[in-house]
């Protein structure tokens, strides 16, 4: 593997460990995190996860959803 594909690879993962860690916190935290910050932090991790998901699966996701039924 090179450098460019370990770096994506480690940077996908990390972007996985701050999203879910602050999805975590806004669950089962809520108590240890001011009330007007607990949207932002639900924001920032489903930001960050999604950031993990790589460029070529997000550019696929619209023909996933495509239906190719045309009766001929």
């Amino acid at each position: 593997m090179d450098r460019r594909k370990q770096w994506m690879a480690f940077r996908g993962r990390l972007f996985i460990i701050v999203g879910v860690t602050s999805l975590l916190i806004a669950m089962f935290l809520p108590n240890r995190v001011p009330d007007p910050l607990l949207p932002l932090i639900v924001v920032f991790g489903v930001g960050f996860v999604s950031l993990a998901i790589p460029w070529r699966i997000w550019r696929k996701l619209p023909s996933l959803f495509h239906r190719d039924d045309m009766w001929q």
